[in-house]
């Protein structure tokens, strides 16, 4: 009677603490679905420009704008710029040099314009006005003809002035990304779009038309995307917040080239040699950084970087403990299918809670994606992510491998196949119709002349067969046309490729570390009244 008593009993509380954790992890996936949605639920099918007449009738001489007569569907932003935008960085040797002399911010005024009707015109009640600090950004883009811009909305004193722009959430800091290397001026907003979808968070981002204001006189400057910057905010990357007194905390990490911008972090792999690239902290600022949670913050990193790195099974094995494998697969396969072969050494975020693991993202910069190298032609029927730092590693895991291609599988039923994506190339391109005619016209010197390579992005010719190849284009639907061949020959063979890397795979590392214990815990419940049974 006891060891049946006993039997009873040990299932009872077996039955509960099982429960319990399954309640836990459903909360935990439930979490993450619901941080998903933040930016998921923002992208919604965009309209069809139906507007009639030329869309260049408003735009003068000098770009000089008809404030009387514009109007148009994408949304509208004035910039009243304070003086000149200064040139802070410099790069030699493949590092960002920053100007530490040099203020690169300057003060001015933006207004937001954003009717229900979905017709802007300038003559409309701005929906937003606010003071700002603003300065030029990008890396390679700082010295394009067409600026983008950081801003900081601020109110007296200088104070930060949150504003939910666009409906992406209030804010302080946004982006104004116009980037000449994309001539379809969609590589950036696909990705984004399709990446909500299938990551726990990505950019949130939305078109509009930009305009400078001076003296009364508003030049038309063309089509942007205002962006949110990748930043630590109950809207953006949801991670705690850090606590000074704390030497344990959650972080936000950038891996890049080298910038005094930001601070540098010696990683493991670095000081032995293993890497080239940086480890720039993002989060905690610079202004709340303490030497132990920075300390914190390098150890914890390189730990990561000891285990991928070890030739030694069982430390290697280890990782999972550590990382957010599903960020990492995800993060993988959206690169490796819009071939944005700068992720994963540069623009590269990683980021972590205090009491988590690693995550990859969010992903970021596709400007040159898309068969939009400037070196050399992107071919469609190899992989190139399997190369780049932290996945030259993962992928010796059978069992990584295999995520990666069950996860591709899935995603090829829902976001990632022709139709969908064409759908939503087809969408964007109409909404755009006049914006692109516009965007063109005021950037025709760089965007239609063979001849001019500097102070835009321009691809260099190749050689094929003995013969000189240009990679010039100078019509919108042929860009188009250039996307959507190559991601649909490209979508085609990611998982037989996958299938190939795998067969060099040296390593399973088994589990997740939910379901070993949740398998443990199985065991266990069979196993122990079956020992109390035998006792008797």
């Amino acid at each position: 009677m006891n060891a049946k008593r006993d039997c009873l009993i040990f299932f009872a509380v077996a039955s509960v603490l099982v429960c319990f954790l399954t309640v836990v992890i459903y909360m935990i996936d439930r979490k993450e679905e619901k941080v998903n949605q933040i930016s998921a639920a923002y992208y919604t099918e965009l309209p069809k420009d139906v507007s009639e007449g030329d869309p260049l009738a408003a735009i003068g001489e000098d770009f000089v704008t008809d404030v009387s007569s514009f109007s148009g569907n994408l949304p509208l932003v004035v910039l009243r710029i304070d003086g000149d935008l200064p040139q802070y960085k410099t790069f030699k040797d493949g590092m960002e040099i920053v100007d530490t002399e040099v203020d690169p911010w300057t003060t001015g005024q933006i207004s937001l314009y954003d009717d229900p009707s979905g017709v802007n015109a300038l003559t409309d009640q701005p929906v937003i006005v606010s003071d700002i600090r603003i300065k030029k950004r990008g890396h390679t883009s700082i010295s394009f003809d067409k600026p983008q811009y950081y801003i900081k909305l601020t109110m007296d004193g200088g104070l930060e002035n949150p504003q939910d722009i666009f409906g992406m959430g209030a804010d302080d800091s946004w982006i104004l990304g116009g980037n000449m290397a994309d001539k379809s001026m969609l590589r950036n907003y696909l990705a984004y779009r399709v990446s909500a979808q299938v990551m726990e968070y990505a950019p949130r981002c939305c078109f509009c038309e930009v305009f400078t204001e001076d003296g009364g006189v508003y030049t038309y400057q063309g089509v942007y995307l205002m962006e949110e910057s990748v930043r630590r905010s109950e809207n953006r990357v949801q991670i705690d917040e850090t606590q000074k007194d704390k030497v344990y905390t959650s972080y936000l990490v950038r891996r890049d080239r080298f910038t005094n911008y930001d601070t540098m972090l010696d990683t493991y792999a670095r000081l032995e040699g293993l890497s080239d690239e940086w480890i720039g902290v993002k989060y905690p600022s610079v202004a709340n950084q303490t030497e132990d949670n920075l300390a914190y913050i390098q150890e914890d990193f390189s730990k990561i970087e000891r285990m991928l790195l070890s030739d030694n099974p069982s430390e290697y094995k280890s990782y999972p403990r550590y990382l957010d494998t599903a960020s990492f697969v995800d993060y993988f396969l959206i690169n490796e299918y819009f071939g944005n072969y700068d992720a994963g050494e540069h623009s590269t975020y990683m980021y972590k809670s205090s009491w988590g693991n690693l995550k990859i993202g969010p992903v970021w910069d596709f400007d040159q994606a898309m068969n939009n190298s400037v070196v050399d032609e992107t071919d469609p029927y190899t992989l190139a992510m399997q190369d780049k730092e932290f996945f030259e590693n993962l992928i010796k895991d059978s069992t990584f491998v295999g995520q990666l291609k069950k996860r591709y599988s899935t995603l090829q039923t829902m976001y990632l196949n022709d139709d969908y994506i064409f759908g939503i190339i087809d969408e964007t391109t109409e909404y755009l119709r006049s914006a692109r005619a516009r965007e063109w016209y005021r950037w025709a010197g760089d965007y239609l002349d063979p001849e001019e390579r500097h102070g835009n992005y321009h691809l260099d010719d190749y050689t094929k067969e003995g013969m000189t190849i240009s990679r010039f284009n100078d019509d919108y639907d042929q860009e188009i046309y250039n996307i959507k061949t190559y991601l649909s020959l490209h979508g085609k063979v990611i998982q037989s490729e996958l299938t190939a890397i795998e067969r060099g795979c040296v390593y399973t590392t088994g589990l997740k570390g939910e379901m070993t214990m949740m398998f443990l815990i199985t065991c266990a419940l069979f196993a122990v009244p079956s020992i109390l049974i035998n006792r008797k």
